[in-house]
């Protein structure tokens, strides 16, 4: 049976909370201001790296001799946060507990560390679902790299394959492997729809169930 893979924040769940509450908790530390959730969905598709990176440059404050020490503290605070804080999209469960009783091999492809990666998975009973899981530490390349998608793509093994995301990385990281890529238009995307290339759009996971099956019968 046919693979599909997806993204995980801005796509099966919105995170956009969870990581400003974490950020924010080191800016406090640090004395600096505090972001809103609007700026941390900026900064949001690259990895918790990048994340803090952006986040303390726009406060003039990313310095390479301190850098180490305050990716630490928020690496530490992130892995501490309960899964269940990361709310998943509308449709979410019942369309990726559909799709895997329809016979689709799931799998899991996101910048996001392990730790909490597995901690979101074990709260919202999704672990079983996926075939297989690489996260923002399995490997030493992250998206937009292609790697990551190719990693599960092999580990499922179960061509044809399919990679469903909401972002810039997510279609640049399934154009480089070679995948067709499902645009999530209601994520964390920052440039317009059409800016981005795809061959299959949606707003509702309720559409994803045709628009996946109607897919994959034409090639």
């Amino acid at each position: 049976m046919a693979t599909v893979i997806f993204d995980l924040d801005g796509t099966l769940v919105d995170s956009a909370e969870v990581l400003r509450n974490v950020g924010n908790m080191v800016l406090a530390e640090l004395g600096l201001v505090l972001m809103d959730t609007n700026e941390a969905r900026g900064y949001i598709g690259n990895g918790a790296q990048v994340f803090v990176e952006k986040m303390l440059a726009a406060r003039d404050a990313l310095n390479v001799a301190t850098f180490d020490d305050i990716f630490e503290r928020y690496s530490d605070r992130y892995a501490a946060m309960p899964g269940d804080a990361n709310i998943p999209c509308p449709h979410v469960d019942e369309i990726l507990q559909h799709l895997a009783s329809q016979g689709f091999r799931l799998g899991l492809c996101t910048n996001k560390p392990t730790a909490p990666t597995d901690a979101l998975l074990a709260a919202h009973n999704w672990a079983a679902l996926f075939g297989s899981v690489v996260c923002g530490d399995t490997l030493a390349q992250r998206k937009p790299h292609p790697e990551p998608l190719r990693e599960v793509a092999r580990q499922i093994a179960s061509p044809p394959v399919i990679y469903v995301g909401d972002s810039e990385v997510d279609a640049q990281a399934a154009a480089a492997a070679e995948f067709p890529f499902f645009l999530y238009t209601e994520g964390f995307r920052l440039e317009p729809v059409n800016s981005l290339v795809f061959a299959e759009s949606f707003q509702d996971f309720r559409e994803l169930p045709d628009k996946i099956e109607t897919f994959f019968a034409a090639l």
